[in-house]
């Protein structure tokens, strides 16, 4: 079974708490994680529970809206299933003190000005390919950022799935004429 790794902007998005989200967008990622809920892939996280930590931080008001299966109850759904191996994986990732942030993190210079914040969902990545020897996509839907080093993703061996293709390249543009 494919797994992945879940930015939780996409999560965000699919809430319809991102403005910057276009209907099609929200849409999409509202697909994408009944996809994951009915079983069809599973979430890649750490064992030391910083992506969890994050989906709680930014998603325990999970009642603001209205879609009852995917917006309303994800979180819920996702603490339920998070140590469920048929649903979820965890996977083991190095902290160091080296600037990189992890271990699994890629040692490229080029990707020094991306956000540590976010290191934490590629270093998931390697780990799990690592670990299994199969790569799994970063799921990704409006952070901007992360389509400006889509190349570099692709250089170091990183598979990241826009799934809001036309809206982050939107957004990427516009941050650049700025």
């Amino acid at each position: 079974m494919k797994a992945v790794v879940i930015d939780t902007n996409v999560i965000l998005v699919a809430k319809g708490r991102s403005e910057q989200a276009w209907s099609e967008c929200v849409s999409s990622c509202r697909e994408r994680l009944n996809q994951i809920i009915e079983g069809a892939e599973k979430i890649i996280i750490d064992d030391n529970r910083a992506i969890l930590g994050e989906y709680i931080d930014y998603l325990e008001d999970d009642n603001l809206t209205t879609d009852e299966r995917i917006n309303g109850h994800f979180l819920e759904w996702f603490i339920r299933n998070y140590t469920n191996t048929e649903q979820c994986v965890q996977v083991t990732i190095t902290p160091i003190q080296d600037g990189r942030g992890f271990e699994e993190f890629p040692d490229d210079p080029e990707l020094s000005d991306f956000d540590p914040d976010d290191r934490k969902f590629i270093a998931v990545a390697v780990a799990y390919e690592n670990k299994h020897q199969q790569k799994s996509p970063i799921l990704q839907a409006v952070d901007s950022q992360w389509y400006g080093f889509r190349e570099l993703f692709v250089q170091n061996g990183l598979i990241v799935e826009f799934v809001c293709e036309e809206n982050i390249r939107y957004l990427y543009e516009r941050r650049q004429e700025n």
